[in-house]
Formats: structure tokens, C-alpha cells, sequence
């Protein structure tokens, strides 16, 4: 750790540090990023990038009075290593450690929380008008990156903040990237603002920018002679901002997001400065380490490396769901020229990158624009092709309405492909696939699956390219978790897909556990436990949310009374509940039910196995769960036969 580093407790600490010092107190968080995320992981390029523009605002302003408030979290590292939490980064994104991202239960100096993108001019402004109401006199600074300005609810807070008149100011910090190349109009725009051939003359146009700022002609010559250092990516205030200025901000910019004296000159007129004020920044993501400077979108996040070589320590082997996902839409775009892929910034993530890179022209990505890329979709299915919609569980979420309104209302043939369902790990809360089982089973018309291991997602995403082109095609969804696939060596392929039709994989009569994609797996180990105790258990792997398998779920529980239902969604309105509603139709009373499912709240981050474990999603609990039921079934009691008290378990 540096000797600046380890003297700063709180950001009021860095106005004690001359600028010079200021510059070396930067090199040593870089150094610290590069030092603590190969060991924990993390989000890494962004956070290298954002360095020098957070401890300008950090010393320029006075948080937590001063309201600094960050999108996504992709760039708070050095926010978290000033605000008191440099001797937590050990703990980064391990359960009961600090988060990856901002939460305001963590820190004082969290002004809002922050996952997922394009909120924090809305939100920022709501501090604004919170504080002019109050009589306050307070700063409110959002800080967006390029990517997060891509999206919609971007430019509704630009929109709105803009015209208000109100002191607020947005940092553009714009790094020409997103997790992936940024895609769009905007992004056109902005890589104007970066690349027109007005940067020739640099210290004229810096010191053009400056006087435009109050004190102006002092803050030009305090910034003299420091023009050696700055990109030559700054250009005349006059040809630039034109869009922002026109939302109502008075823009400056661009500036080097590197040039710490610089910025922290700026700042500190911009402070002063009433009305909405837009700052652009140019950054490098991965900035002081050359291979993420090198490859920002393979070091947008980190597993533990090699600080040196950047080799990972423990690469990952095998398949995994998202292999499966790009390997066989790629197989199914061979046959069919109207499929086409469509993915929000997230094409390596999901596996569309593989459909582009085969068929560019028929693999779309939106940038982060869930609804519209959703609405999109509605589209070029209404014109006849066969859109493939691959989102995150959790980003999916923001696109809700136009699943309801413009996918399912018209019975359009949309193939969802949801991956990181379930826990996700050590991303927590903001990224937990933890509702679409519930958010999506009350959608009319709408087929909801979940694969139990890879080649039944590949059996699946057949199946479901099969519906959408048939003469009854409707909306189908199919719902994946993160990570590996594993088969045991020998293992049978799946039995055929059936419209609604739930797969027997073993039979008992003592208790019968019926799962849903990724809890499978654990449901057969946990009556292989069981078993060698004598304990005979069925095992449905269900396969269909909607619409369920009302035909074997009765059998089941005819033939034992004792169901374990399990699923990796919250135990709010989701398989679980649709199961208790065939018991209900079928006026089966005499069935107790157990229900293992993520619990009422937000699950905090910690490794996939951790969460599960603590969640109670282990075969050990599965087959500890119905111990239970068979003892507790023994005594015969009311309470124990009624269907009304199914219970559900997981921690409080």
C-alpha cells in the first residue's frame, strides 16, 4: 500500500495533499485495484479508468454533505478506497465483505445504490430538488459513463433535469466503451466530440474551455504548462456539446479524464457554477495497466490473476449454459435465415458475440436498451422473422412492459433466452436472477421453461425455435443459470421435449420432489442420499413453469402425500405457488408441502455455493427437509395434513 493511501481515512483528507501529491495518490489506487483484484476479482478496466476524475471530485468537493452519485458501480473502487473501506477490499464482493457495486447501507458516503445502469441522473436530480425544497446549498454530482448514457432513462433525467434551471452537475466520464463496443446514434456522437481534427491547437482550445468557467482567465493560466500532459482529444467549445446544450446544460468538454491539475481546476469552477452543467470527460479504461489498456473488454471483470501476466489463476473448464445457448443458436441460424439474435451490451456475456460472428447481419446489439431491444423484437417478429432474445435475468426486469404490451398482447413469436438466472454470486443483490419465474409466469400466452443441464438448454432452445415457427406460435422463455454444465460421464440425453410435460427421472412412494431447472441436479443427489438410508424418493424434473404438468403432479401426489418442491427464484409467486394451485384445482387436501426457494429479500453477494448453502438449496437440506416431513408425517397430525400450512424454508 502507498504511504498516501494508508493516511487517507475520509475524502476530507485529500485536501490536506498538494496537487502533485494529489497525481501520486492516484498511482497508488491504481496500484491498489491492480493489487487487491487479483486476489477477490472484480470489475476491473472501468475502475482503473475512473481513477483521476474521483479523486478530483473527492478533493474538490465535500462528500458526504456534497452528493457524489455514481451509475452502475463499475467505477466506485476508488470512491470505496477513500470513503474508509481501503482495509475491507480484501473482503470485495465475498460473502460478508463489502459489495462490488454502491449501497447506501455500506457507507455514508454512498449516496444511492447503484447495479444497474443509466440511473444516476435521475436519481442525482431528485437530490437537487430534494435540496433547493429544503433551502439547501449542497452540490449534487452525477457521474455516468458513455455506456450508461446510452440508455433511455439516461435522457429522461437529462431531459427533465436539464430545463429545470436547478445547480446540478453530470460528469460524462466517456471511455469509448461499454462491457462491449458502445452501439448507436449517441455513441456516433460522442466519438465526434472525441476525433474531430479541432484538437490541433490543444492549449488554445483548453484555455477556450476554462474561460468559459467563472474566474476563467484565472483558472486558463493555473492550467498552463500542464497541456503537455493532456490527450490531444480536446477541441473548440464553439463546434462541441451542441446536443447537451440544447437539454438545457451548459457543456464543457471535452477534457482528459487524466490530467488530475486539470480536472481538479475545473471542478472547482464548475462548483461555482448555478444551473445544470455538463462535464465530458475522456477516459482510457484499464489506465495504468497495459493489458487492460490493451483489451478493456477482456478486462471489463477479473477472476483472481496474476498481477504480472495477467494469467488467471484458475481458468474455467468445461461448458457452460451459455456456451450451450451461443453453440446451438448458431446450429438453429444455419437452418433458419429468419432467426435473428438480439442481445442489451451484453454480447459476449450471453453468447450472441458467436451469432454475430458467423452471421453479422442477422445478430443485433441494442447497447443498454432492454425495452427497446425487447420492442425490437416485437417487430421483426411482427414482419415475420424470429427474433432470439438473450438478457440477463435481472436486466430483463426493465424491459417488463414491453414483454406484456407489445410481445404477449399480440402473440408474437419472441424467444427469450434468460441467462444468470438463480444466484449469480458475487455480483449479490443488484444481480441475482431471483424473480423472473414469478415477474414472467402471470404473462398471458407465455411458455415458461428451465433447462436441468446443458443438453436439455439445447433441447429446449429447439423445441422453442420449433414453436415460434409453427402455425400456433406464441412468446416462449427460456430460463438458465450462470456457470458450468456438468453431466456424469454416461449420462442418458435428455427425453424428448413435449409442450408442458414434466420428465419422471425416478420413482418412490416414501416423498417426491419436484424441481425446476438448476435445483434438479440437487434434487437427485438428495434422494441418492437418501436412498442408501432406506428412504425411497421420486424426482420430477418439471421443465415447465407454464404451462405446468397439471397430469403428473396429481399422480405424484396421489401416490405420496409428501412433496418437496424446489426452484432458484424467490418463494414469492413462483413454481412453488404453481404447484400448490394444481394441489388446490385438483382439491387435494391431504398433501403436505414443502417449499425450498430463495427467500423474501435481497440475497447478498458470496460465491454461487455459499448463497445456495445459506439459502438452504443443498441436497444435504433437500433430503434434511424431508426427514422431516416423514417424521413429522408419522405423528398424523391436522396441522401436517393440510395443504393451507405448505411451508416455506429458506434463512430469515
Amino acid at each position: 500500500m502507498g504511504d498516501l493511501l494508508a493516511r487517507i481515512q475520509r475524502p476530507s483528507d485529500l485536501k490536506e495533499l498538494r496537487p502533485e501529491e494529489l497525481v501520486r495518490l492516484a498511482e497508488e489506487l491504481r496500484s491498489a485495484i491492480v493489487d487487491h483484484l487479483s486476489e477477490t476479482g472484480g470489475h476491473f478496466a472501468s475502475n482503473l479508468g475512473a481513477v483521476d476524475l474521483i479523486v478530483a471530485l473527492h478533493a474538490v468537493y465535500d462528500p458526504p454533505r456534497d452528493r457524489l452519485v455514481f451509475d452502475v458501480g463499475h467505477q466506485c473502487y476508488a470512491h470505496k478506497m477513500l470513503t474508509g473501506r481501503l482495509a475491507d477490499f480484501p473482503t470485495l464482493r465475498q460473502y460478508g465483505g463489502i459489495s462490488g457495486f454502491l449501497r447506501m447501507d455500506e457507507s455514508v458516503y454512498d449516496a444511492f445504490g447503484a447495479g444497474h445502469a443509466s440511473t444516476s441522473i435521475s436519481a442525482a436530480y431528485g437530490f437537487a430538488m430534494a435540496r433547493d425544497l429544503s433551502g439547501g446549498d449542497e452540490s449534487v454530482v452525477a457521474i455516468i459513463g458513455d455506456a450508461g448514457m446510452t440508455g433511455g432513462l439516461a435522457f429522461e433525467g437529462l431531459n427533465n433535469a436539464g430545463h429545470s434551471g436547478r445547480k446540478f452537475t453530470v460528469v460524462l466520464n466517456d471511455n469509448a466503451m461499454s462491457i462491449a463496443p458502445n452501439v448507436g446514434a449517441l455513441a456516433r456522437y460522442l466519438a465526434l466530440l472525441r476525433t474531430t481534427d479541432w484538437y490541433q491547437h490543444l492549449e488554445r482550445r483548453t484555455q477556450g474551455v476554462l474561460r468559459r468557467l467563472p474566474a476563467g482567465d484565472v483558472a486558463a493560466r493555473a492550467a498552463d504548462g500542464l497541456f503537455k500532459h493532456s490527450i490531444t482529444n480536446l477541441i473548440a467549445p464553439e463546434r462541441t456539446g451542441v446536443m447537451f446544450e440544447q437539454m438545457g446544460f451548459q457543456y464543457i468538454g471535452p477534457l482528459d479524464g487524466h490530467d488530475l491539475p486539470l480536472l481538479l481546476d475545473v471542478f472547482q469552477q464548475v462548483r461555482r457554477m448555478d444551473g445544470p452543467v455538463l462535464v465530458h470527460l475522456i477516459t482510457v479504461k484499464g489506465k495504468g495497466y497495459d493489458l487492460a489498456e490493451e483489451n478493456a473488454r477482456k478486462y471489463h471483470a477479473v477472476t483472481p490473476f496474476e498481477p504480472a501476466t495477467g494469467q488467471v489463476h484458475s481458468p474455467a473448464g468445461g461448458a457452460t449454459f451459455t456456451s450451450v445457448f451461443a453453440d446451438t443458436l448458431v446450429s438453429l441460424a444455419e437452418a433458419d435465415p429468419d432467426l435473428v439474435g438480439i442481445t442489451a451490451a451484453m454480447p459476449d456475456g450471453t453468447g450472441i458475440a458467436k451469432l454475430h460472428s458467423r452471421f453479422p447481419d442477422r445478430a443485433v446489439d441494442t447497447g443498454i436498451a432492454e425495452g427497446h431491444a425487447v420492442c425490437f423484437a416485437a417487430g421483426l417478429a411482427a414482419a415475420g422473422k424470429r427474433p432470439v432474445v438473450a438478457i440477463y435475468s435481472t436486466f430483463l426486469q426493465r424491459a417488463y412492459d414491453m414483454i406484456l404490451h407489445d410481445v404477449a398482447l399480440q402473440r408474437l413469436p419472441v424467444l427469450f433466452a434468460i441467462d444468470r438466472a438463480g444466484l449469480v454470486g458475487e455480483d449479490g443483490g443488484t444481480h441475482h436472477g431471483a424473480f423472473d419465474l414469478t415477474y414472467l409466469r402471470p404473462v398471458p400466452g407465455l411458455t415458461l421453461m428451465a433447462p436441468s443441464d446443458g443438453p436439455e438448454l439445447a433441447a429446449m432452445l429447439r423445441f422453442a425455435h420449433d414453436h415460434v415457427r409453427s402455425p400456433d406460435a406464441s412468446p416462449i422463455a427460456i430460463r438458465y443459470p450462470r456457470g458450468s454444465t456438468v453431466e456424469p460421464d454416461g449420462a442418458p440425453a435428455p427425453t424428448p421435449i413435449r409442450m408442458g410435460k414434466a420428465e419422471v427421472i425416478t420413482t418412490g412412494d416414501d416423498a417426491a420432489i419436484i424441481a425446476i431447472g438448476s435445483m434438479v441436479p440437487i434434487a437427485t443427489r438428495a434422494a441418492s442420499i437418501l436412498e442408501a438410508e432406506g428412504v425411497h424418493v421420486a424426482v420430477v424434473n418439471a421443465r415447465f413453469v407454464k404451462p405446468i404438468d397439471e397430469e403428473t403432479i396429481v399422480e405424484i401426489a396421489i401416490r405420496t402425500p409428501r412433496l418437496l418442491v424446489a426452484e432458484e427464484n424467490t418463494c414469492i409467486g413462483g413454481f412453488g405457488d404453481a404447484v400448490r394451485e394444481v394441489l388446490m384445482r385438483a382439491a387435494l387436501s391431504d398433501v403436505t408441502v414443502r417449499h425450498m426457494a430463495l427467500p423474501d429479500r435481497f440475497v447478498e453477494h458470496g460465491t454461487q455455493a455459499t448463497l445456495r448453502g445459506l439459502c438452504r438449496l443443498t441436497a444435504e437440506d433437500f433430503a434434511a427437509e424431508i426427514r422431516e416431513m416423514l417424521r413429522t408425517r408419522a405423528g398424523n397430525t391436522p396441522a401436517d395434513r393440510s395443504l393451507a400450512t405448505a411451508q416455506v424454508h429458506a434463512p430469515s
